[in-house]
């Protein structure tokens, strides 16, 4: 858990990171080259971009009048063919890495919408009498929404002609959630798209329009939100694209055949890195869509007899009502693990629910079809939107054959309804994640790496491991308490770690990503140990959360990307912030941990906050009082941390932070993580007030 409180301001001198807040363009058409205006933060000299864009990026003087720092301009210039799809654009500098934002490539001209250029009228194209004309041919249009906005298009076609109309938004890297009507010359809606099958979020609409004359086609966000990354790749045209995929993924080193609706593909997975790939139709304009790629061997429906385990099945629900089951030959007293990969992927509409039965039909287990328990320390838990369900299981006595049945939560199906069905034997497991998406490590400071370890039956102790830690830097944190395994419910164990990275002073890095490691014991003995996934990039999606938060508002992530943790080192920071134990007391209602900081600034005129951030994970019942700063140093104080008769017995990290203001920008400095240790109270003590329910 994680305690903020007020932080001060100061003075000083220090370099920062680079900042990405926008690209100016969101895309180009394939095959030309262009020129890429960057804005944000700290794009000054030395700037470059690091890019699977396989293209040459040439420094250029920014357009005049652009702020010096806040702009970086490059000519852009493709060594061969691109591909249409989507592109991360990172920026390093002398001074650390910045956060992604994606570029889109495209087949089709692009243009841009009136309103949203420099210099451009707010509100200008928001009514069918307003409507900015579009060409007849085929051409991307960039746009942007603001907020409670509307952009209204006119287009003349003729009778009978076909016209796609499709916006790329989520899928391209921008926060809308965007939303297609078409309307007749007298403004009278004949068709509206919200999220299109294989889209995510995304709309298309394929028409053909009866009459010939003038058509309207309005834009705008579904809850007509506020988003910084606003902006929209409008496609119109006469094109093809794919209408399913099936299966929805393979095995990561064969080539498997994919269709695509209209035609058939071959995906090479042979070199293949990360998670999932793309496929695409031949010469198609429309963005790729995702391919999952799997470990285990893979059988495709109808699948006769009983599995042979490990395996993932790929098969589809057909039609609504459809249960598909799967028999499996058991020996009481086995423990297995069953996982659906469907919706998560973005190509499948599935809810699905996974129900396992005995030879006699007797319902055992599901998972998918009820809601998730309480649980305060879960990562996942803020989502009220279930993603895929996952479940372990335990054969019972007497049980020597069991069914695995799969369907959807609303007895849905069709052609959109594919799903893989992925089963091994196995007792315990779990999955890493770093949550961090890039990582700048001051010279001489500290930076830290949170992750997120998903329990998937596993309850014991976890620790973090680097797994090509360079030498200069060491690292501290990564513990991982216990949990009880009735806290673990499907898909919501979900534990959150903390790690700190901290250089010396002329600490060179020579590799561009890091590489963590979860490891716990298993039951008899045997190191459990699963290496960590990067998220890739983080993109923040505006909205109310008060109710938790929902697809719509989730942040936008790039997993896809394969990354780990890319890493860079950074301009040394305008302080060091120190964090020690003093001593720990007894008391009635638990323990009292007596903490004290220090701030070591480089500059001694430089301010310090009267106050820092405490961070400590999983810790129930975490309590922070007494914050303090010492009356005869201002650049020191203490506080305490509280435990209870609930709060879990077991080694704790704790880490803190402050911000300082450095020519008008802020800077966060994080101290080492420490460690402490909570020690176990009698069973009188522990017993003597706390309610049955709440011991951990």
């Amino acid at each position: 858990m994680r305690f903020c409180l007020l932080l001060g301001l100061g003075l000083g001198l220090a370099a920062a990171p680079p900042v990405i807040t926008e690209l100016q363009p969101r895309g180009a058409q394939k095959g030309r080259p262009f020129t890429l205006t960057i804005a944000g933060q700290n794009l000054g000299d030395g700037a470059k971009i690091l890019s699977s864009l396989p293209a040459t990026f040439t420094p250029m003087a920014p357009p005049v009048g652009m702020m010096e720092n806040r702009y970086a301009t490059f000519l852009v210039e493709p060594k061969g063919e691109l591909e249409v799809g989507v592109y991360p654009i990172r920026v390093q500098s002398p001074d650390g890495l910045s956060n992604i934002l994606l570029f889109s490539i495209g087949a089709f001209p692009e243009i841009n919408e009136e309103e949203s250029q420099p210099g451009g009228v707010q509100h200008s194209n928001d009514s069918i009498e307003k409507a900015q004309s579009l060409p007849a041919s085929a051409i991307t249009l960039n746009g942007t929404l603001r907020g409670a906005e509307r952009d209204v298009y006119r287009l003349q076609v003729k009778a009978g002609e076909r016209r796609v109309f499709e916006v790329d938004g989520r899928r391209a890297g921008s926060a809308i959630d965007p939303v297609i009507r078409v309307m007749d010359g007298a403004g009278k809606q004949i068709a509206r798209s919200e999220d299109g099958a294989l889209l995510s979020l995304d709309p298309r609409l394929d028409m053909t329009f009866p009459t010939a004359g003038y058509y309207y086609v309005e834009i705008h966000d579904a809850r007509f939100s506020g988003q910084t990354q606003n902006f929209y790749r409008f496609k119109t045209g006469a094109y093809a694209y794919p209408t399913e995929v099936y299966p929805l993924g393979g095995q990561r080193g064969r080539q498997v055949e994919i269709s695509l609706g209209s035609a058939h593909v071959k995906a090479d997975l042979a070199k293949a890195h990360g998670a999932q790939t793309f496929v695409n139709l031949p010469d198609s304009p429309a963005l790729p869509l995702p391919l999952a790629i799997g470990e285990f061997p893979e059988v495709n429906e109808p699948v006769t007899g009983s599995l042979t385990l490990p395996v993932t099945v790929n098969a589809r629900l057909t039609k609504p009502g459809e249960i598909d089951k799967y028999t499996l030959a058991v020996t009481p007293g086995e423990e297995y693990i069953f996982e659906l990969q469907a919706r998560e992927l973005g190509t499948s509409k599935i809810n699905g629910v996974i129900t396992i039965f005995d030879e006699k039909g007797k319902r055992l287990i599901s998972a998918g079809d009820t809601p998730f328990a309480v649980d305060v320390f879960a990562v996942q838990a803020s989502s009220r939107t279930a993603g895929d369900p996952f479940l372990n299981f335990k054969v019972p006595d007497g049980v020597k054959q069991i069914t695995v049945a799969v369907e959807d939560l609303a007895r849905r199906g069709g052609q959109h309804y594919a799903y893989r069905l992925h089963a091994s034997k196995a007792a315990q497991d779990l999955q890493a994640t770093i949550t961090t998406a890039a990582l700048n490590i001051p010279a001489g400071g500290t930076a830290i790496v949170n992750l997120s370890v998903d329990r998937r039956g596993y309850a014991g102790p976890l620790t973090i491991k680097s797994l090509n830690l360079p030498s200069g830097i060491r690292m501290s944190g990564g513990i991982i308490p216990p949990d009880p395994p009735e806290s673990l419910t499907p898909r919501l164990g979900s534990r959150r770690a903390m790690v700190s990275l901290t250089a010396d002073a002329d600490t060179k890095i020579n590799i561009a990503e890091l590489s963590f490691a979860a490891v716990g014991i298993d039951a008899k003995g045997n190191p459990i140990e699963r290496r960590a996934t990067g998220i890739g990039y983080q993109i923040g999606v505006n909205g109310a959360t008060t109710q938790g938060i929902v697809d719509r508002q989730r942040p936008l992530s790039g997993a896809w990307l394969g990354s780990e943790l890319p890493v860079a080192m950074a301009s040394a920071q305008a302080a060091h912030l120190n964090l020690t134990l003093e001593k720990t007391e007894k008391k009635e209602s638990g323990y009292e941990f007596h903490f004290r900081w220090t701030w070591k600034p480089r500059n001694a005129m430089q301010a310090v906050p009267s106050t820092v951030t405490v961070d400590v994970p999983n810790f129930a019942d975490l309590r922070i009082i007494g914050m303090a700063v010492d009356p005869k140093d201002k650049q020191t104080g203490t506080f305490l941390v509280t435990s209870t008769r609930n709060t879990l017995p077991s080694r704790y990290d704790i880490g803190i932070n402050g911000r300082l203001t450095i020519d008008a920008q802020q800077q966060e400095i994080y101290s080492e993580i420490q460690q402490f240790t909570l020690p176990a109270l009698d069973p009188e003590e522990k017993n003597a007030n706390a309610p049955p329910s709440a011991a951990r």
